[in-house]
């Protein structure tokens, strides 16, 4: 490879680093602001994530009882306690299993009304495998729908918004959970939980460490195992609830 081949090659490498920053910035924020509990918390997430994505709307639904209800919203008029119809649409969203759905120039949004929408954007909250909200995001048709690295990031950040909504951890000390769970882990298992949260293949991963792909492979299904995790989703987002950075810090 030229040198100039190496420098071009050394630049796109720090501008996919500098764009996994970004969103992993933004979970880390949010995992911060949900240590807090109330309305203000809330309301502080719902807002760190609009100015992330740069849409219109966002709005955190709780789901119980056959009623969706909003726990916060962001540069909207719905305030927390608004309750919304459960719309034919939204059906699929509320049985799990069910996967996330970027509308794209919606003649109607379904759950966050904009004037000239561009797009809609639900994501199914799961807990136990059971859909306990819904986060609902809208942009007016000259903003950017979502990308890829957007879709990563609330795929993790999914994860986090399900335990408030369902207050399934909120009696139970933090800092007791997050001794027990690292003191399950070995240093290696910690090393590498604390690179998911970036979307890192295993190869990546691997290559990261210095080690086979087929060994990350290992420690990641130890990793659900031990944690009693569903998937790599919920992994990364235990990481970010643990403090685990991308280097190891926190181990």
């Amino acid at each position: 490879m030229t040198q100039r081949g190496k420098v071009s090659s050394l630049r796109a490498g720090y501008r996919a680093e500098a764009s996994l920053d970004r969103p992993f910035r933004c979970l880390q924020a949010c995992a911060e602001l949900l240590r807090g509990d109330g309305p203000q918390s809330r309301a502080a997430v719902a807002e760190t994530l609009r100015l992330h994505l740069g849409a219109a709307e966002v709005v955190w639904l709780r789901y119980h009882a056959g009623v969706l209800e909003s726990l916060a919203a962001s540069g909207s008029l719905v305030s927390a306690g608004v309750r919304y119809p459960l719309r034919t649409g939204l059906q699929p969203f509320l049985v799990w299993p069910c996967k996330p759905l970027v509308r794209l120039s919606p003649v109607d949004n379904w759950l966050v009304h904009t004037a000239n929408p561009g797009f809609e954007w639900l994501v199914p909250l799961a807990l136990d495998g059971q859909v306990v909200g819904l986060l609902g995001v809208a942009g007016h048709a000259e903003q950017r729908p979502p990308g890829e690295a957007d879709q990563r990031l609330l795929e993790v950040l999914s994860a986090l918004l399900a335990v408030p909504v369902s207050g399934t951890r909120a009696a139970v000390g933090t800092d007791v959970l997050a001794a027990g769970d690292l003191g399950r882990l070995t240093p290696r298992e910690r090393e590498i939980l604390s690179l998911l949260p970036r979307g890192f293949s295993n190869a990546r991963i691997a290559d990261s460490l210095g080690i086979a792909p087929g060994t990350v492979k290992t420690h990641v299904e130890r990793i659900l195992n031990k944690l009693q995790l569903d998937d790599r989703a919920q992994a990364a987002a235990r990481a970010v609830e643990l403090g685990l950075g991308h280097s190891g810090a926190g181990i």
